[in-house]
């Protein structure tokens, strides 16, 4: 069991435990007395000096009141400066989000204390644990420590065998136990993950798919994913001077040797050998921005490229009729200098010559479409636009004019759900070709959101995987025109049915 295969290293009486530890700290922050505290809970002080002292925690079968009160308070009470220091300790901007925020923090933490007395007798986490074996699911539940909810000054390395994992474990590995608002971007968590990418272990279809939603759940923090063969067979994660498990992957279903250490002696030296490996040119992609990408000349090179394969997933500034073009950009153009606009312009009439006159290969996802025409999302240059019901209608006009007049126009239509993993989650977009590689990802956050590939590899797979799906005769991938052309009419229909009910609510 995995208490008995558990040895414990060092007096642990001797330490407060995490719960207080945060209670303190956030008090601290706040400028916040017991007292304050105390007669705001309506507890004796005396309650809240145990709590902050480690002595006691608040009774189990109240935890969630009183931990959603305690953080009410630590915001009410909290003086101007105090409420700045946690404002920015949680990188929120509103008291709702604060008061959540703490929390979640203080849940987390009370949780770990909970089950660090069940599994050692005592409150206090041992600094050293060595496991002779442990499942995944278990390393994975000692791996998201609490740590994981600060967003502030978080510094992470690790190396993961992630594909020669299960999809249902890899993915709970990704998804973590940092903080999940997707709306939010934390700059100050800093996470370089090495992985191994050896053909033999990589599916086409899913892995692929995998790494972009990856990219897109990682967005709202300072993520780089690095490629490594030494990463095969270990599960390492370690986070500076605060946290560390190790272990060999023997197979998908059991890890051997596992250490767990909160001993900055142990965490730190695991991750700065971890980073020190983590080396540019090991880098397989690298985040950048629009501007960047239009003043370095790389959308330019990128519409000029030989071999353009395109995936899909929501709409671009790629698909607009001169028309539209005009009336998007005047809505932008504030924002914009005029050396910037005319830049812009040309950019428009470049790509538009290259759809009429260039061969290129698309994969388009229906739920594109199905967005553009429901809820009129486009990017705009990475600016979100959300076009009236004339323009949708004006813009699938003209990519159905591209399917049925420009036989250079290649396209195949993804029907349906790739792979269930991620059936709520197909909305990014690949632009491959000789030259030029990256991805446009559809983030809530709209950080971190344009991805060009650094290294080769990163290249191969998703050529290969835009030809796996390209030569698939699945049920999901509709290649015939009548069919394609048939479906861009429904959207069509659709966002006809939006305009007449419109105008029949306007005149009632």
């Amino acid at each position: 069991m995995e208490q008995s295969a558990c040895r414990e290293v060092r007096n642990m009486e001797t330490e407060k435990n995490r719960f207080s530890q945060l209670l303190e700290r956030l008090m601290n922050l706040g400028e916040i007395k017991n007292a304050a505290l105390a007669k705001a809970l309506q507890y004796d002080v005396s309650y809240i000096s145990k709590w902050v002292s480690g002595r006691m925690l608040p009774a189990e079968k109240n935890k969630r009141n009183v931990l959603k009160r305690i953080g009410q308070e630590l915001v009410r009470l909290s003086s101007q400066t105090g409420k700045e220091n946690l404002y920015e300790n949680y990188q929120v901007w509103s008291d709702a989000e604060l008061e959540e925020a703490i929390f979640d923090n203080l849940e987390a933490e009370y949780d770990f204390v909970q089950d660090t007395q069940r599994l050692y007798g005592s409150s206090i986490e041992p600094k050293t644990v060595f496991f002779a074996e442990l499942s995944p699911a278990q390393y994975i539940a000692k791996m998201h420590h609490p740590v994981l909810r600060r967003v502030s000054e978080l510094h992470i390395t690790a190396e993961m065998d992630l594909l020669a994992l299960t999809h249902e474990y890899r993915l709970q590995i990704i998804q973590g136990n940092i903080r999940r608002d997707v709306h939010a971007f934390y700059p100050d968590v800093h996470f370089s993950l090495m992985v191994d990418l050896s053909p033999e272990k990589f599916d086409y279809t899913y892995d692929p798919i995998f790494l972009i939603n990856m990219m897109s759940d990682m967005a709202r923090i300072d993520f780089k994913l690095y490629k490594g063969a030494q990463a095969a067979g270990r599960l390492i994660f370690a986070v500076k001077d605060e946290f560390m498990i190790s272990g060999m992957l023997m197979d998908y279903n059991r890890c051997m040797a596992v250490t767990v250490s909160s001993d900055a002696e142990n965490s730190n030296p695991m991750y700065r050998s971890i980073r020190d490996l983590c080396t540019r040119e090991m880098l397989l992609y690298r985040s950048t921005t629009m501007q960047k990408m239009i003043d370095g000349k790389y959308y330019v090179r990128a519409i000029l490229s030989v071999n353009q394969k395109w995936v899909v997933g929501h709409l671009t500034e790629h698909f607009l009729p001169d028309d539209l073009f005009e009336e998007l950009l005047e809505q932008v153009k504030e924002q914009y200098d005029e050396e910037q606009e005319q830049r812009i312009r040309y950019l428009h009439t470049l790509t538009k010559k290259m759809l009429e006159t260039t061969n290129i290969s698309v994969i388009l996802h229906s739920i594109a479409l199905a967005n553009l025409a429901v809820d009129g999302e486009l990017d705009f240059f990475d600016h979100p636009m959300h076009l009236s019901l004339q323009q949708r209608k004006r813009c699938l006009q003209y990519i159905l004019e591209l399917c049925t007049q420009r036989e250079n126009f290649n396209v195949k239509l993804v029907y349906g759900c790739l792979v269930a993993d991620f059936q709520y989650a197909e909305t990014q977009c690949v632009f491959l070709s000789d030259t030029i590689c990256y991805v446009r990802l559809h983030t809530e956050n709209r950080k971190n959101n344009l991805a060009v590939f650094n290294h080769p590899d990163m290249k191969i797979i998703f050529l290969r995987f835009f030809e796996h799906m390209w030569s698939k005769k699945k049920k999901v991938i509709r290649e015939e025109t009548e069919e394609i052309c048939a479906f861009i009419q429904e959207a069509i229909q659709r966002v006809d049915i939006l305009d007449r009910a419109s105008k029949e609510k306007e005149t009632n």
